[in-house]
């Protein structure tokens, strides 16, 4: 067994939060821990910490967030002597100075089984494009997306109802229960990193034109849509020109076309191909509710449309 390394920690949203606590509790010296600065959010626009410096905060640790992971900064990291770094979802691209810091590398955990989904934004997409099967990727980074050599995959089924959030948690929590084994295999010689093989593709960032649902679409494909989208940025469509976020849905066997309202039973729009039932939304302004609520404080008819 490897023990005492000094591992560096790059990561920055929710998704890293299982994982450095799992390094926490090894027996190995988290030295640092890197994440992006803070960013200005909500409608008074003050300042907040991402997750993971907030947890390194509580736990005492020592927290780095560089605006950029310069030469400067990257000298700062080499006086730590740090044995191999570990990221996930950082956030930033990392340089060859970066990637030739420490002995053993940069470890990257990626929620998705490359080369399949190498990108920004690989759980929503896995989603999106209904697969049924997807994972967790320790690589090694080097100076492309995601197309380090791969040091061990793990599987995890994708379940019918889970959303981007659901099933990012459960890939974070795979990720840590599997993060020291696989890095002290790795090290001490037991995994040799193999080349990414097969078919590989892009899993883009989310953007905001692409939340907007079409009613022409097959029900099958906007359900997934509107699961993908949660918890954010949310699928969003219009009524009387206002926006209504879509938070939760079921396909329903009735016919309709496409954006046409039906207010009884529930609340239905029809689609391209089968309708959508809304069972949660929230209307531009308020909080989340069940449509039943919705139908009851607005003016919504059957036979209506959908902006």
């Amino acid at each position: 067994m490897v023990s005492g390394l000094r591992i560096i920690l790059l990561g920055t949203s929710t998704f890293a939060l299982p994982i450095l606590n799992a390094l926490r509790d090894s027996i190995h010296d988290i030295v640092a821990v890197v994440t992006r600065p803070p960013r200005q959010a909500g409608r008074g626009r003050k300042l907040r910490q991402p997750p993971v410096a907030e947890a390194a905060l509580e736990m005492g640790m020592n927290l780095l967030q560089p605006g950029k992971l310069n030469s400067d900064s990257i000298a700062d990291l080499r006086k730590l002597s740090p044995d191999i770094m570990i990221s996930a979802d950082y956030g930033a691209w990392l340089s060859e100075e970066l990637l030739e810091s420490a002995p053993y590398g940069v470890m990257n955990i990626h929620p998705s089984l490359l080369p399949r989904h190498r990108g920004a934004a690989p759980v929503a997409r896995t989603i999106m494009d209904g697969d049924t099967v997807t994972g967790v990727t320790f690589m090694l980074t080097d100076l492309g997306w995601d197309t380090g050599p791969i040091v061990q995959s793990f599987t995890e089924n994708v379940q019918s109802d889970d959303t981007a959030g659901t099933l990012e948690e459960r890939l974070a929590i795979l990720s840590s229960e599997r993060i020291t084994e696989v890095m002290e295999d790795y090290i001490s010689g037991l995994l040799i990193p193999v080349p990414q093989s097969g078919d590989s593709d892009y899993a883009d960032k989310l953007n905001t034109e692409e939340t907007w649902l079409d009613w022409h679409r097959p029900a099958t494909v906007l359900e997934r849509m509107v699961r993908a989208f949660q918890p954010s940025p949310g699928a969003r469509t219009r009524y009387s020109g206002r926006i209504l976020k879509i938070i939760r849905t079921v396909v329903s066997s009735v016919e309709l076309d496409p954006a046409i309202i039906l207010t009884d039973p529930g609340l239905i729009i029809g689609c391209g191909t089968g309708s959508l039932e809304i069972l949660e939304l929230q209307p531009e302004g308020k909080r989340v509710m069940c449509s039943e609520e919705f139908l009851r404080g607005s003016r919504m008819r059957s036979g209506e449309r959908f902006d």
